[in-house]
């Protein structure tokens, strides 16, 4: 096995049938000419059928073949090799599709106890409303309704029996054949039934188990005698009603799972059903094809999808480094709060990087412009909640109306564990239970629990409401050490089992509910972020970098996921509105002229993200237009006011839908639009320069999503996951090497994004060339007359590059940059090729002249 470094850079795609290997392999010049270093890949694993992002996982062993081929792959690899390229790979370990394609899900709905599957997903099969039987919630009506429709249907092929809905499969379970049998009691069928029922029976293998099927009913699937035992049940709803009370599932309508349910889910879906990695068996099956890539050298290093799902991410950290080794570059899909810290105990290089986006979208803002603009959101919607009661408000929103299941089931464990007795009153306990999950700060808490952010929930906890106190103070206890072995370990779990359902009610309370409400600056209302008050300074930053560089070296810089709330540039757009917001309040006040009827709430979210996401070249399109009437849409859907994804309110969707198509297509929005956005751009442009230069000069390895070295104005997913125009980008990157290639080029062309793409061009290749002066040299802020300048140094013995930018607002006037002692004098610009001696001070204006942001490389004299 080779040894591999860390990557210079990442650059993320997102495979699907529309993006597949094939693709991949006819950019991969292209990312190389570019500085990447490393494909960072969404999971490439067999998924549900049409799949767009891969989380949905069916066969961890197998390539999906929507995507490409093993052979394919290894043709990559070749290629990556050749060009000192390597490839992260994204993992799904807490959850998989809860999809007729998910072989071991199914053989556990078939098979019930027998199947060698039975402990694999996180299910309570002793769930007291579904006790031996796993909750199936997919019909669009009640069980009873759905038969009398004639929706249920049995059904037979040479992979078994079936219960039908629809398009959707479920096995018929083997404790339903004595049923069928008794439908139609006739030899055949009897001898057919009993010989499954026997190959089920004997501890065969789940692939045995299908060979076997295939063979019994193969040569019976045209018989007169089973196409009519078919068609007779079918049209007995009693038979029918029989059948599926007998199976290993209950099938119920959709919406029962928000109130009852028996498994865990990922947040609130239905269809992705998570698993038990904390056992061995579990975790040793599910990585055995990924450990195959990496023994193979197919992949280098992994990235790990919401490990806060996990029951404990350590131990499986612990054993992931044990499978996988010390070389192997692995982080965390790990959202930290503004207080909190990357976990000590996880050998891991870092996180993918969300901590990075919320530093830079701070310090690329102007902060008094920021408290303007709040202040004008309060002048508009004077009885809106502060941010933090909003957040309460929705995440007690989320517990009581989608995880009620979740929250009863946490209860009764307290029960189970015998960590509660019957002197202690259940309601009041779940309340208890409830108040803790919302005011916990941060999305979950890991064993040893941090004392401070414990004391400090059960205290907000307390200000909510303080009837319940005997019940907060057994909850608690429940966080203390204690030398009884046996509730030491049942109040572990309990507290495990507890942090498992914070992060989806985080989730779902903040990120898709909060976030949609509270919209003071849009900007702020992302993953990682906080649209909180925040007291964010130039020198907050520098600490932040400097902290990083110290314990997280290795993490990914990232500036837009797939996972962000919008693109890159559209968040620096919005940025730029604190530095006028006289001129916006203006604004905003005549557009509310052009008569929208719904939700003024609404109404000033779309204001904002027309300006996140106007074509950079001012031509409105009917697909524009498009993207952003859907935007709306999902947007109202996830605030959960006005319209509801269960319960969509099409009525007052299509008052914002057409009110988008009135007012971009309306030369009085559109002219004085036009004239805003020629001005905020001209910062907007510099800022995400500088964000970009950041992002691959700071501590921390760079990570570039598909497309975005180019502006990216993108809304959330699906409106990320579009297609990129790769022949665009080649065709740039050609005309910069050409020789009359010239920086007036650049900003003559300054809405195609070429200056972004540029200094991401010109800036990759001196990270690959310096690995160690980006990896492990040191970060030195640098001294400014003007609080309007970056400053900062790189330096690893006398390797140093120095990095200069200018914040929002930054004055034209003559501003200095101090070099620390011992510093060198002879410097290259990356970005102009210009020589500099540099004799301890540094004239701003100068080194900026010829292009908005420097990058300068020491050069030997």
């Amino acid at each position: 096995m080779r040894s591999y470094s860390p990557p210079s850079s990442t650059y993320r795609l997102q495979f699907h049938a529309g993006f597949t290997f094939k693709q991949l392999e006819e950019i991969i010049d292209y990312l190389h000419d570019l500085g990447v270093s490393t494909i960072y890949a969404s999971p490439v694993f067999q998924a549900a059928p049409g799949s767009q992002h891969g989380y949905d996982v069916t066969d961890p062993h197998l390539i999906n073949p929507a995507i490409g081929t093993l052979e394919e792959l290894r043709g990559i690899h070749q290629r990556l090799q050749a060009k000192g390229m390597t490839w992260v790979q994204d993992i799904v370990p807490n959850h998989m599709a809860y999809h007729s394609t998910n072989a071991r899900l199914y053989d556990v709905l078939e098979r019930g106890p027998l199947s060698p599957y039975y402990e694999y997903f996180d299910i309570d099969w002793h769930h007291p409303s579904f006790t031996g039987k796993v909750i199936a919630p997919f019909l669009g009506k009640t069980l009873k309704e759905c038969i009398a429709a004639g929706e249920i249907k049995l059904s037979v092929s040479d992979n078994g029996f079936s219960l039908n809905y629809f398009e959707q499969v479920f096995p018929l379970s083997v404790s339903a054949y004595d049923t069928v049998v008794s439908a139609d009691d006739i030899q055949p069928l009897q001898k057919l039934m009993s010989a499954l029922y026997q190959q089920a029976t004997i501890g065969t293998n789940m692939v045995h188990w299908v060979q076997r099927k295939k063979a019994l009913l193969a040569p019976l699937l045209s018989t007169t005698w089973l196409t009519g035992l078919i068609e007779s049940i079918n049209g007995s709803p009693a038979l029918l009603a029989q059948l599926a009370e007998q199976q290993y599932y209950q099938l119920t309508i959709w919406s029962e799972a928000d109130h009852n349910i028996n498994y865990r889910r990922f947040f609130t879906i239905n269809d992705l059903i998570a698993l038990r990695m904390e056992t061995q068996p579990v975790f040793e099956e599910y990585h055995t094809f990924l450990h195959r890539l990496y023994r193979e050298e197919l992949i280098q290093g992994l990235r790990i999808d919401h490990i806060d799902g996990l029951r404990d991410p350590a131990s499986y950290i612990r054993q992931l480094r044990w499978m996988f080794g010390s070389s192997c570059y692995i982080i965390a899909e790990k959202i930290l709060e503004s207080h909190e810290s990357f976990p000590s105990d996880w050998s891991l290089q870092g996180t993918s990087g969300y901590e990075f986006l919320s530093y830079t979208n701070h310090l690329l803002t102007d902060h008094k412009g920021e408290i303007a603009l709040r202040q004008f959101y309060k002048e508009l919607l004077p009885a809106t909640r502060d941010y933090e009661e909003t957040v309460y408000v929705k995440k007690r929103l989320i517990l009581e109306q989608y995880m009620t299941g979740e929250w009863e089931n946490l209860v009764r464990y307290a029960y189970t564990l015998k960590l509660a007795d019957t002197r202690i009153n259940k309601e009041k306990l779940k309340e208890a239970v409830a108040l803790f999950m919302i005011c916990l700060p941060v999305y979950r808490l890991y064993s040893p629990f941090d004392e401070e952010i414990v004391r400090e929930t059960f205290e907000q906890a307390r200000v909510r409401n303080r009837t319940v106190e005997t019940e907060m103070a057994l909850l608690e206890s429940f966080f203390e050490d204690t030398s009884d072995r046996e509730k030491e370990r049942n109040r572990l779990l309990f507290v495990e089992r507890l942090m498992q359902f914070t992060v989806p009610l985080t989730a779902k309370g903040v990120e898709d509910t909060t976030f949609y409400v509270y919209n003071p600056l849009l900007s702020f209302n992302e993953v990682g972020d906080s649209p909180a008050p925040a007291d964010f300074s130039l020198d907050t930053f520098h600490k932040r970098l400097l902290t990083r560089q110290q314990y997280t070296p290795q993490s990914l810089n990232t500036t837009s996921t797939h996972d962000t709330k919008r693109g890159e540039d559209a968040r620096i757009r919005l940025n730029m509105l604190t530095l006028f917001p006289a001129e916006w309040k203006a604004l905003v006040t005549r557009w509310r002229n052009f008569g929208f009827t719904g939700d003024l709430n609404d109404e000033y979210f779309i204001y904002q993200s027309v300006i996140a996401g106007f074509p950079p070249d001012g031509v409105v399109t009917p697909e524009y237009i498009a993207r952003l009437q859907q935007y709306f849409i999902k947007a109202a859907r996830e605030a959960k006011v006005n319209t509801h994804w269960a319960t969509p309110d099409e009525a007052y969707e299509k008052t914002g839908t057409d009110f988008i198509q009135h007012i971009l297509t309306d030369s009085a929005f559109l002219h004085p639009l036009r004239e805003f956005l020629s001005v905020l751009d001209e910062h907007a442009f510099t800022n995400s320069l500088v964000q970009v230069l950041v992002k691959i000069t700071a501590p921390g390895i760079p990570d570039i999503y598909q497309g975005c070295e180019l502006w990216d104005y993108s809304y959330a997913d699906p409106d990320n996951r579009r297609p990129v125009d790769y022949n665009i980008r080649k065709a740039a990157l050609t005309s910069f090497a050409s020789k009359d290639f010239s920086l007036s080029y650049l900003s003559a062309n300054r809405p195609l994004g070429l200056q972004k793409l540029y200094v991401t061009w010109k800036a990759l290749p001196l990270r690959k060339l310096y690995p160690d002066l980006f990896i492990e040299g040191d970060y030195l802020p640098l001294q400014s007359s003007s609080s309007g300048v970056l400053a900062y140094a790189r330096a690893y013995r006398k390797q140093w590059v120095l990095i200069i930018a200018p914040l929002p607002g930054f004055p034209s006037d003559a501003a200095t940059v101090l070099l620390p002692a011992g510093a060198p004098t002879r410097f290259r610009n990356v970005f102009t090729d210009e020589i500099l001696t540099i004799k301890g001070v540094l004239s701003v204006s100068a080194i900026l002249k010829q292009f908005p942001v420097a990058l300068l490389i020491h050069e030997s004299e």
